[in-house]
């Protein structure tokens, strides 16, 4: 994974206690850029794909929604994520995400177990969704901290090292359209806490976005779940969240 560094120079030239920098450095959690060439260095092997139509059981019928990625699990080695994810199966992402705040279902995260049959086509209904060019997802491992934070006892400079990674981040990620695992980029919300949830009962299990996927290119979706939930391969029980600039 790479070094943090970067991260120690730049809290350091803020004037932030270097006790308390490597205390947030010990919250460090790794994460799985999917990424293309030009874009993330093809370092790891082909781990997804985006866009394109999806492999889809022969028994189930596809979402009537854009189909952005696909990721494919058995590429995703041990210890690159902090997620109990399965040892292989393929993840499919749809969304549609013109009106994610109204009533109509506009996502839907479809696990496919291994060896189960596929074929790639897509929904059966008149409008067809839009179709995004497919391209070849390669696997990178990154270090992933929080861009939002606030102070406590423990980080008296947590809002400021939350704003070091904001400003550092880009220079110590890959980058690509797919995340898995690590912390989620947060615009307005975490879509990881809420009301009487603890701090480890939801974690993020992918983040998309850019790459041309989601309207106007200003937002993220984001596919939170509740870690026995993931452990126990309940994929169905994932909620998704769509955060924006602004």
């Amino acid at each position: 994974m790479t070094s943090m560094e970067p991260f120690r120079d730049e809290a350091r030239g803020r004037g932030i206690p270097e006790d308390e920098v490597e205390r947030w450095l010990g919250t460090v959690r790794p994460c799985a850029t999917l990424g293309h060439p030009g874009q993330t260095p093809p370092e790891g092997p082909v781990a997804g794909r985006i866009g394109g139509l999806p492999p889809m059981p022969e028994d189930e019928p596809v979402p009537d929604l854009p189909f952005l990625a696909s990721v494919d699990l058995a590429a995703i080695p041990p210890g690159a994520t902090n997620l109990p994810l399965p040892k292989d199966g393929t993840l499919l992402f749809f969304a549609a995400t013109a009106n994610p705040w109204g009533n109509v279902e506009w996502s839907r995260l479809v696990h496919v177990p291994a060896g189960k049959p596929v074929v790639e086509r897509g929904p059966d209904g008149e409008r067809a969704p839009q179709v995004h060019p497919a391209r070849d997802l390669y696997l990178r491992i990154d270090p992933s901290l929080p861009n939002r934070a606030d102070e406590s006892e423990e980080f008296p400079h947590g809002e400021e090292l939350g704003d070091v990674w904001w400003e550092i981040s880009d220079q110590m990620q890959g980058g690509g359209p797919v995340q898995i695992g690590g912390y989620p980029w947060v615009w307005n919300n975490d879509p990881t806490t809420g009301p009487g949830d603890g701090p480890d009962d939801w974690v993020l299990l992918a983040e998309i976005g850019g790459g041309g996927l989601i309207e106007g290119d200003l937002g993220l979706l984001q596919w939170v779940i509740r870690r026995d939930d993931l452990a126990e391969g309940h994929f169905a029980r994932a909620r998704a969240h769509y955060d924006m600039v602004g």
